[in-house]
């Protein structure tokens, strides 16, 4: 039986053939002639011998267009490995093995251009999701491309394509989708209810909710990051599961405990006084290398405490939310509440004041009635 990708079937009159690749034309469409045989394996060993077809994929490809977009790749991933975080080299793995090299495996890097970038941006908007049920979306298409631009701009500089002109490709138009924010009612029965049932888990939510800390913070954190003495809670590390690139490993991915995303998220972080105290309460004959999530020096991964997290809301009565949401509603009462944006935005670890703002700071409906009302104060 002939194999998937090997260009070998049976006609109809009985006899079996194989296309081969010969050559290419000027414009590096390929050139292909026809093997015949009256077995597959007699069609097989034909192609064996065939010289042209003895030349493997990336040899002819790298003859007639140039370096093969599979080979610019693997480079590029090769030269930014020590320049960016293992879990941002993970993410940039992961985008180039799944949708950029097996979409442009059979084309050298000659033919990148506008159009067949084009082309790959509407197959990725139509077909683009791995389990064959749709595209994907204008955000996760605008973050590939970003990418691509990437390892095309760094085979301009190795000279293994031309000049590319950037400005022919047609980004999909993004639509900011705001993240949901607890709703007071919501909040006040989490909160409730964490308060009644003070574990480890409910810890987590209430130092996520009244100190807008992220998730992998969260997990990464031990006793040792407190100071009790002064109320200031240290965030220097983070914790992620990440995709394991190195072939010989067991495992797809792996845990990492790295320091936060960017020099920013290094910080300190006052905690309120009713949470420190719960906190010196919760702690106990806790060691410094504790971890806050377990109380012991296993960490909890973030996708486990996500499960846990689920089972509260739950127990709660409220709806499922990420737990990314209690960072956004952090962010949302502290700004109804008048607090400097300045000091927000570094408490956050943010770079910039407008990045708070513009993806962190939403308006419930309850503040937005509220403010409506305080015009009607003089009736």
């Amino acid at each position: 039986m002939p194999r998937r990708g090997e260009n070998i079937r049976k006609r109809k009159d009985g006899r079996w053939e194989c296309r081969c690749i010969t050559g290419h034309t000027a414009e590096g469409k390929p050139i292909c002639k026809s093997l015949y045989g009256r077995s597959y394996a007699e069609v097989k060993e034909k192609r064996k011998n065939n010289p042209k077809q003895a030349l493997k994929k990336e040899e002819v490809i790298f003859s007639f267009l140039g370096v093969p977009v599979k080979m610019l790749c693997e480079e590029w991933l090769e030269d930014i490995r020590v320049r960016v975080k293992p879990s941002t080299y993970g993410q940039y793995y992961s985008v180039v093995h799944t949708h950029i090299v097996p979409y442009f495996q059979d084309m050298g890097a000659n033919q990148l251009t506008g159009e067949t970038v084009n082309a790959f941006i509407r197959e990725k908007f139509d077909n683009g999701r791995i389990d064959e049920t749709g595209g994907l979306s204008a955000k996760t298409i605008s973050d590939i491309i970003l990418i691509l631009l990437q390892i095309m701009e760094f085979g301009e500089r190795k000279k293994y394509i031309g000049k590319f002109d950037y400005i022919n490709i047609s980004l999909p138009k993004l639509q900011k989708k705001p993240v949901p924010v607890l709703s007071m009612t919501d909040e006040n029965r989490l909160i409730s209810y964490s308060l009644s049932h003070v574990n480890a888990d409910t810890i987590g939510i209430l130092l996520a909710r009244y100190t807008g800390i992220r998730l992998g913070e969260l997990c990464a954190l031990t006793w040792r990051d407190f100071d009790f003495e002064t109320g200031v809670l240290h965030i220097s590390k983070t914790l992620q599961r990440i995709k394991n690139t190195d072939p010989n490993a067991g495992t797809k991915t792996k845990i990492i405990i790295d320091t936060p995303k960017s020099a920013c998220s290094i910080r300190f972080i006052p905690v309120p006084a009713f949470l420190l105290e719960i906190l010196k309460q919760f702690k106990g004959n806790q060691g410094l290398d504790c971890y806050i999530l377990s109380g012991t020096r296993k960490y909890v991964e973030p996708r486990l405490y996500q499960k846990r997290y689920k089972k509260i809301l739950a127990l709660a009565g409220i709806a499922y939310i990420t737990v990314h949401v209690l960072r956004h509603t952090f962010a949302t009462r502290a700004v109804a509440l008048g607090f400097d944006i300045k000091a927000l935005s570094e408490i956050l670890g943010h770079a910039s004041v407008r990045f708070t703002l513009e993806r962190y700071v939403h308006s419930s409906d309850e503040l937005k009635k509220t403010y409506m009302e305080k015009q009607a104060v003089c009736y």
